[in-house]
């Protein structure tokens, strides 16, 4: 059985599809695109070209992570990347060389191959989770609780079970159960 369960996708894709949209209005913030004060670069679709921007993070380690409207790739030099889409979190592998040309609408990630071992696509998950949980921390120590909330009260679903501090701990414990690992869920307290 993988260790993504049924249960660990629906968590995925509830968290993922509200991270993409904390994301869009970090781009929008009226004091600044917060994507480009944590250090992601832009590329925009050439002229003529329909699609997503897309924001890259070169991180120390020599991993990267790229953004979209539509989901996320987590890629590493060594084990090639994961891709995660917005509203189906089921991790597709790439290995590295297959992810050289930009990349502006889903139609253009590359076919999913068969990763060296089960595991690969699992460990990217789980690093790519936990870039998304300290990115979210970084979020609210730069901008404070106050702005989070504001911008889930602008989502169209906003959900009242998992206020915007919480939102790390979730990343965080979705990653354990990934991995394995015991964690315990966040506790609920109203916005």
């Amino acid at each position: 059985m993988s260790p993504i369960s049924g249960a660990r996708r629906r968590k995925g894709q509830e968290l993922l599809d509200r991270q993409c949209w904390n994301w869009g209005r970090d781009i929008v913030r009226p004091e600044g695109n917060l994507l480009l004060e944590a250090g992601f670069l832009k590329r925009r679709p050439p002229a003529g070209e329909t699609g997503s921007s897309c924001y890259t993070l070169a991180l120390s380690d020599g991993d990267s992570l790229m953004l979209w409207g539509f989901g996320l790739l987590y890629g590493t030099p060594r084990k090639g990347g994961v891709f995660l889409n917005r509203f189906q979190f089921r991790p597709v592998w790439l290995p590295s060389e297959t992810v050289q040309e930009p990349i502006w609408t889903p139609d253009l990630i590359p076919t999913a191959r068969t990763p060296p071992s089960p595991r690969v696509p699992v460990d990217l998950t789980v690093a790519a989770i936990r870039r998304i949980a300290d990115y979210e921390e970084w979020a609210l120590a730069r901008c404070g609780l106050a702005y989070r909330r504001a911008v889930l009260r602008q989502w169209q679903r906003p959900s009242k079970r998992l206020p915007p501090q919480a939102l790390p701990q979730a990343w965080r414990a979705l990653a354990d159960a990934i991995d394995g690992q015991p964690h315990p869920e966040p506790a609920e307290k109203p916005n």
